[in-house]
């Protein structure tokens, strides 16, 4: 049962690529800087005096306590002396509020601190723009000002995509349950070569169709619905699962991953859109995809030795009938559960 288990528990940190995101708008002017927080009405809940899994409305959240909450989140020194900030207020855009504050610093500023930020939830990013994009997570909480990330940190970013996108990780999974089986007419495991050629041909289908479906989306080729993309991102998770058990020696599992692949890119791009600078946008997104590939190349160095591992411990009809079913039993109840939250848009397990 433990590898059920697992995969519930990550269930409980699952996400949707968007609820997980703030985004900061930075104007600096000399030795002054306009800051605007976009976050959405159920991310404060707390200084509205609601229950966390409340959903008020833009309009109901665009209280004092409110932009007092957002405002404390970051803080701004001008080399290592602090700016100080000016009243915070708080309007509502769309389905968005946005704290809007100034901040007057001693020079120009040169350090955003999001220690208090990331203190609300380790597993938040916070997107900057403006004059000094930039890609800030809990791990290193203080932006030191600069033009734009470096190319390593388009590439750590895909890397942290993969990692911390639980859905891809299960569907990668999901993929690699099955490519040792083969029926000669009974069940065997492949030798390891011609594991790792099917496992080759797999995966290339999910990288070759999730690359171009990327690049065209971030590029503005292609432009769909976040909750269509979202959505068809968790049925591959659920029909992979189901297809998995019933019979997981299709023929055509190469041009299913295609298919599946190209949605999944489009869920990259979902996030790397609001990354992506107004101009001279190429290189960072290929050494973003750079990144989704290398975090991807090394959930398969691990998963596939495992998998292979039970494969030939078990033997080919036991992993058949049990590690590899309820593996993907546990796959396809997180793919129904997120297709459930993200075509319906109700919460079930807060994923």
């Amino acid at each position: 049962m433990r590898p059920l288990v697992i995969l519930l528990l990550l269930a409980r940190t699952a996400a949707a690529h968007q609820t997980s995101v703030k985004y900061v708008d930075l104007a600096v002017d000399e030795n002054r800087a306009t800051v605007s927080v976009k976050v959405a009405p159920g991310d404060v809940t707390e200084p509205l005096g609601l229950p966390p899994d409340a959903k008020p409305a833009p309009a109901q959240a665009t209280t004092p306590a409110v932009a007092a909450y957002v405002a404390h989140w970051i803080a701004i020194a001008s080399y290592q002396r602090p700016c100080t900030a000016g009243a915070p207020h708080a309007a509502a855009e769309d389905a968005w509020v946005v704290v809007t504050w100034q901040v007057v610093c001693p020079a120009v500023p040169t350090e955003l601190d999001f220690t208090a930020f990331f203190a609300v939830d380790k597993r938040h990013v916070a997107i900057v723009h403006g004059s000094h994009d930039a890609i800030v997570r809990a791990d290193a909480p203080h932006l030191v000002l600069r033009d734009r990330p470096s190319l390593l940190a388009w590439v750590r970013e895909g890397m942290d995509h993969i990692y911390t996108g639980r859905d891809h990780i299960s569907f990668v999974l999901a993929l690699l349950l099955v490519v040792m089986l083969v029926r000669r007419p009974d069940w065997q495991v492949r030798p390891p070569g011609q594991t790792l050629r099917s496992t080759a041909t797999v995966i290339t289908a999910f990288t070759i169709a999730h690359s171009v479906s990327l690049i065209a989306a971030s590029l503005g080729w292609v432009h769909l619905p976040s909750r269509f993309v979202e959505s068809m991102i968790a049925l591959s998770i659920a029909y992979t699962a189901v297809e998995n058990i019933a019979r997981p020696d299709v023929p055509w599992r190469f041009y299913l991953t295609f298919g599946f692949g190209l949605v999944h890119g489009l869920g990259f791009a979902s996030t790397l859109a609001v990354l992506l600078p107004p101009s001279g946008v190429i290189v960072p997104l290929l050494c973003f995809n750079v990144g989704v590939e290398i975090g991807q190349l090394t959930i398969v160095l691990v998963a596939l030795p495992a998998f292979y591992a039970a494969a030939r411990a078990l033997g080919a009809g036991a992993y058949r009938r049990t590690l590899m079913p309820l593996i993907s039993v546990g796959i396809f109840i997180l793919g129904a559960l997120w297709l459930i939250e993200r075509a319906l848009q109700v919460r079930i397990l807060g994923l």
